[in-house]
């Protein structure tokens, strides 16, 4: 499996909420802690979400960090380094 799987089984646990008060779309990971964003159409929220996913296991990874499991999908440590 290669990161690009990682980050797409990821992304598709993806959760998304309209807030009303500011018009914009919040997205999380729940999975994934501190994977939060926003953005003003889903498209963008989930592109960003995507940009820090990517950032995220990056920090893990070079800290000794353990990221989970995704859908029998590990992050590939040769494919990062």
């Amino acid at each position: 499996m290669s990161l690009s799987d990682y980050m797409n089984a990821a992304l598709e646990r993806a959760v998304y909420h309209f807030n009303a008060e500011d018009g914009l779309i919040y997205g999380e990971i729940p999975d994934l802690e501190g994977l939060k964003t926003n953005g003003k159409t889903v498209l963008e929220c989930r592109e960003r979400l995507s940009e820090l996913l990517e950032d995220w296991i990056y920090f893990h990874v070079s800290r000794g960090i353990p990221v989970p499991v995704i859908n029998g999908i590990e992050v590939p440590i040769r494919e990062i380094f």
